[in-house]
């Protein structure tokens, strides 16, 4: 049986993530375009707010504003900025199970097949559609790691500002890995249609043209370019006075 297993690990393939950088781009326009608009209203406003009518009569309002941005400004800079080597930004798939890399090419985050156990309900591997993940719903595992309790776990595909263009191939390898070497668990077969896989080939079935995501992106560029180019009239039309 050991030498059946090391055969089987041994053929099975290791599947790394793809950025799609066209998509990525987009992604961090969005991102860049969201903070400097967050930071000219809710820093630069009050600044100049207080520039043309004075200290008292905008103390209120700068107060709160720099509060909201201090709560906001805070995480988001140490999360993306001070420990953005910890972000991961490749994805592997392989015999051993699905592993996260970060920038340093160091593991930050492992789901081994051997972790993973039965969720007690009707399926083990299903997927669910959390409010914020995105367009695309989330594949659900349980897992016990290092003998502690049963922890589910939401996998997504994706890396923080980095659009990946196979999730749903890697998807496909890591459930198809699971019914490899966890023929034990039990498989959504709903899960199968969501992510398009084909259960025999272990394929993802083609499909044509950008994606919802794809236009969902485009459409959400322009409208923050727009209303950076709208705030920006604005303040040179009031401080203008026109």
């Amino acid at each position: 049986m050991n030498i059946t297993k090391t055969n089987t690990e041994n053929s099975f393939p290791s599947l790394e993530s793809k950025i799609n950088w066209w998509l990525t781009s987009i992604q961090q326009v969005i991102f860049s375009g969201l903070l400097f608009t967050f930071f000219c209203l809710f820093v630069l406003g009050p600044v100049y707010g207080i520039y043309k009518r004075g200290w008292e009569p905008m103390f209120s309002a700068a107060m709160v504003s720099w509060t909201i941005s201090l709560a906001i400004l805070i995480p988001v800079t140490r999360y993306y900025f001070i420990k953005r080597e910890k972000i991961s930004n490749k994805i592997i798939v392989n015999s051993s199970g699905l592993l996260f890399y970060n920038t340093k090419n160091e593991v930050s985050e492992r789901i081994l097949y051997t972790d993973l156990c039965s969720s007690k309900q009707n399926f083990d591997v299903y997927t669910v559609t959390p409010i914020g993940s995105g367009m695309t719903p989330l594949l659900e595992v349980t897992v016990q790691q290092n003998k502690k309790e049963d922890e589910i776990r939401r996998i997504d595909m994706n890396h923080p500002l980095r659009v990946v263009k196979n999730k749903a191939a890697l998807y496909a390898h890591f459930i198809h890995g699971i019914s490899v070497f966890r023929p034990d668990l039990k498989i959504d077969p709903m899960a199968l249609r969501i992510f398009s896989i084909d259960p025999d080939t272990w394929e993802i079935k083609k499909s044509k043209g950008i994606s919802k995501g794809g236009w969902f992106l485009l459409l959400a560029v322009f409208i923050v370019v727009g209303g950076i180019l709208g705030i920006t009239r604005l303040l040179f039309l009031y401080k203008t006075g026109n």
